[in-house]
Formats: structure tokens, C-alpha cells, sequence
């Protein structure tokens, strides 16, 4: 799909709703950035942005410099904000989370795989494999993910036990819906 401001365009890989709809609670992407230049506001909305492939970037927000961010740092920032890009060392790869903060509570960490690791959580998942390899087991189901592969995984009554095992550097992305205010 195209940037709202025209410059890119974005591969989605996930979201709450039916990708036709207008609004959105949160959405999964990658972006292919190939200049430096300003990003589209997402008014009401939080983000979080990790570089996964290339030489970095560093965000003006607001006017403010963020350090330089390479692969696998996540930063948060204001959908609201005026944001710049700065390439460093040429084009770049991101992946994004973009979120509504007063419906989720929402966190991306970065695993650097490399045998097996048993996963308990109750909230909902989105496992996305950057590099490498990896299977995802389940109640006996099982399921391999290579790069760019993402898995959505439901919250259930009972925390969910995943087991992941492979050599990956694997994006994990948690979000709990937060009580509708009154």
C-alpha cells in the first residue's frame, strides 16, 4: 500500500481489522526506505520502529535527534509527531508497529535465536522471523517460519505455551486490548 504521504509504499503483514477497512487498532508492516525524508502522521496513534535491514537511520521527532538506530533497536514515538528520517549508510528495511495506546498496550523485543526457547503468555502474539529459520510448536501442532514469515497467535482462557526452537532473529510483538473506558 502506498505511504500516506506519497514517498514509499509499506508490505502489511498483520492487523486487527479486514484490510479494506479505514480504521485500524494496530497493523504490523515492513517498509523499504530508500531516502531520507519526512514519515506520514498517524494521528492518535503510538509506533514502534526497528531497522532490519541496512546501515541505520536516526529520526528527527519533534525536532529532537534520536540516537543512531541500527538493527533490532526498537524506538517508540507519537503517531502525531513530525518525524524526519535520516538514512546512514544508504536504504534501509523497517518493520513497524503502529498502535492505538488507548485500546492496546502493545511491546516489540527482539530474540536472537539460536536452540529452543519455551514461550508462556496470555496476551496476543505476532512472531515474525527477520532472519534464519525457526518451527513453532503447539499442543503437537507444528509450524516452521523462515524470513519475513509472521505468526498471529490468539490469546486464549489459558496462557498459551509455545515452543520455538531454531537459529532466527525473531521479532516478538505482545498486545493486550485494554478495557473499553466508560
Amino acid at each position: 500500500m502506498p505511504w500516506r504521504n506519497g514517498l514509499g509504499s509499506t508490505l502489511e503483514i498483520a492487523r486487527d481489522t479486514d484490510a479494506t477497512a479505514a480504521d485500524f487498532s494496530w497493523r504490523v508492516s515492513l517498509a523499504d526506505v530508500t531516502q531520507s525524508g519526512a514519515f506520514s502522521p498517524f494521528p492518535g496513534m503510538t509506533r514502534i520502529i526497528s531497522v532490519i535491514e541496512g546501515g541505520g537511520m536516526r529520526l528527527h521527532v519533534d525536532g529532537e535527534i534520536s540516537a543512531p538506530l541500527g538493527c533490532w533497536q526498537a524506538f517508540v514515538f507519537s503517531g502525531d509527531a513530525q518525524v524526519e528520517c535520516e538514512l546512514l549508510a544508504g536504504p534501509i528495511r523497517d518493520f513497524n508497529l503502529i498502535y492505538r495506546a488507548d485500546r492496546y498496550a502493545a511491546e516489540l523485543d527482539w530474540v536472537s535465536l539460536d536452540g529452543a526457547w519455551e514461550l508462556d503468555e496470555s496476551r496476543a502474539l505476532l512472531l515474525f522471523c527477520a532472519e534464519g529459520a525457526l518451527e513453532v510448536c503447539h499442543e503437537g501442532a507444528r509450524l516452521g517460519l523462515e524470513p519475513l514469515d509472521a505468526l498471529h497467535v490468539q490469546p486464549g482462557p489459558v496462557p498459551t505455551r509455545l515452543t520455538i526452537r531454531g537459529k532466527a532473529q525473531l521479532g516478538v510483538i505482545r498486545l493486550r486490548a485494554l478495557a473499553p473506558q466508560p
